[in-house]
């Protein structure tokens, strides 16, 4: 069973763990340093700011992942997010993830559009968004510097329309606690 707990200052350790791992951190825009420090400022950041908002992926009640809500528009009804799978063992369900996000964002928070942005090379990313409707509209070429040279980013968005046409997919709902 999937479902979605709101980040807290207990899960700083794990997800700084995660975020700092290889398999995340290449497909990041930034990386940080493993510092605990300095997550708990970041944490402090986030938790005040109402245009994101962090929920920690858990799969039969295991943490495995990090989903996020960011820069939340309410005025144009729109909004980006981030994900990423922690731990390494549940690969097999991240695809399964998604819809769960989409359903709370067009049925819930009533949103318009979500977009997203895929750095180069993370093809499977690329594959998922494709596969629940997303459009792919843009890329910015050498977008990113990071590791010594530049990345393209391609640009995706979905549009409330088109997630409605994805019946089969509605049925996958989940609570995302925002406080």
């Amino acid at each position: 069973m999937i479902s979605f707990k709101q980040l807290c200052e207990k899960d700083l350790e794990q997800v700084l763990e995660w975020r700092t791992s290889e398999h995340v951190t290449q497909y990041m825009y930034t990386d940080i340093e493993k510092n605990i420090d300095k997550q708990r400022e970041w944490f402090g950041k986030v938790s005040s700011d109402h245009t994101q908002f962090y929920w920690i992926i858990q799969y039969n009640n295991i943490n495995i992942g990090l989903i996020s809500l960011n820069q939340l528009d309410h005025h144009n009804m729109k909004a980006t997010f981030g994900y990423y799978l922690g731990d390494l063992r549940y690969t097999m369900i991240a695809g399964r993830i998604h819809p769960y996000f989409y359903n709370f964002a067009f049925h819930q928070l009533g949103l318009h559009k979500l977009y997203a942005e895929v750095m180069d090379g993370n093809e499977g990313m690329m594959k998922m968004h494709l596969h629940y409707g997303f459009s792919h509209v843009a890329t910015f070429k050498e977008h990113i510097y990071k590791g010594g040279r530049f990345h393209d980013v391609h640009y995706f968005e979905l549009v409330a329309s088109t997630w409605q046409e994805l019946k089969k997919f509605h049925r996958f709902t989940a609570n995302f606690a925002m406080e």
